[in-house]
């Protein structure tokens, strides 16, 4: 439950409807005028329209029987070498974890990394997470949050402060250099081709606390890859395989982390999905030989050795249930 004053959100009920569902992205909110205060209540959904999929239930109960809806954005798990999970926001917790084990009794994160980020999106939206003197805050329960403190990146994401699309930019903003190679199959791999630099950002809350500012990054297009050296983290994206992995840095600890929506992005969590002629939509068969691809790509470049942490998300009202269970089979099958 949140209180906002009453000059916070507008009197207009469907306007302020809209300025809820843009900034808690993932929750539905409902907002009642007490006197002179908004209470505003927040919760996931507990309708499995909101997934669109009609495949939804019988994925759920491959997953665990007994799994409800409301428990979506909740369920991660240990895997055969991996971490799993619906929601992609719980990649953040597994990178935490990393991080905590390996870095946290020096107090200090490695200065350059690499992620292998194999998805239809790129995730590089501002979480609800505000920069302070003191350190960052989740601007929903305002409880700290910290890198290396895994519980308090879980609290940040069960929060919704760490949303699908938003958790690689607390990563950018710990780490001094960050290269994110994006094997995409669809529109980035089109409109992005080139390189980039990703700058770490501030930029006002705007509405829970104007005076806070929110973590964010910007995308600057470089004219060629040597001007990117100098650059504190970069972003590269293909849909060839081969390039995605070319003239990686050596040396340097390698994350990968998989959404399923790269290889079918049937939903993209659009109730009208039906209607798009160009939706990315392979067949069971064709999920499998792409899955097969990148991990032979992965593996007779002499790569797998060298990656540090594994993360793969489901992403239910993206990727179809009805591929879950033999999609994950092949992964661990790779994975073994």
């Amino acid at each position: 439950m949140i209180f906002l004053p009453f000059d916070a959100l507008p009197q207009d009920k469907s306007a302020r409807s809209q300025l809820l569902h843009e900034y808690f992205l993932g929750q539905y909110v409902s907002s009642t005028l007490i006197d002179d205060v908004w209470s505003v209540d927040l919760h996931f959904p507990e309708l499995s329209d909101y997934y669109i999929d009609p495949y939804l239930a019988e994925g759920l109960a491959w997953w665990r029987s007994g799994l409800s809806v409301s428990e979506i954005p909740f369920a991660v798990k240990k895997d055969q070498g991996f971490q799993l999970s619906l929601n992609d926001s719980w990649t953040l917790l597994a990178w935490s974890q990393w991080l905590s084990s390996v870095y946290a009794e020096k107090n200090q994160l490695p200065s350059e990394i690499v992620v292998l980020h194999v998805d239809d999106h790129d995730d590089l939206m501002s979480p609800r997470v505000w920069n302070e003197e003191s350190g960052w805050k989740d601007a929903i329960t305002s409880k700290s949050l910290n890198l290396l403190e895994p519980e308090s990146v879980s609290n940040a994401i069960r929060s919704g402060s760490i949303g699908i699309g938003s958790f690689i930019v607390p990563l950018l903003h710990s780490i001094q250099k960050v290269q994110i190679r994006h094997l995409c199959a669809t529109g980035y791999s089109v409109v992005r081709q080139g390189c980039y630099s990703l700058m770490p950002t501030l930029v006002p809350d705007q509405f829970l606390s104007p005076k806070s500012k929110r973590l964010a990054v910007e995308l600057h297009a470089c004219q060629d890859l040597g001007s990117t050296k100098n650059s504190k983290s970069t972003y590269r994206v293909t849909a060839d395989p081969n390039e995605w992995i070319k003239d990686l840095p050596v040396n340097i600890p390698v994350l990968l982390h998989i959404d399923m929506d790269y290889f079918n992005n049937r939903f993209n969590g659009d109730s009208d999905w039906e209607t798009h002629k160009n939706r990315h939509d392979p067949s069971r068969e064709e999920v499998i030989t792409l899955i097969d691809v990148m991990f032979s790509t992965l593996y007779q470049n002499g790569l797998m050795d060298k990656i540090c942490d594994i993360e793969v998300a489901l992403s239910p009202g993206f990727f179809p249930a009805e591929f879950w269970k033999p999609a994950i089979e092949r992964i661990r099958y790779h994975l073994k």
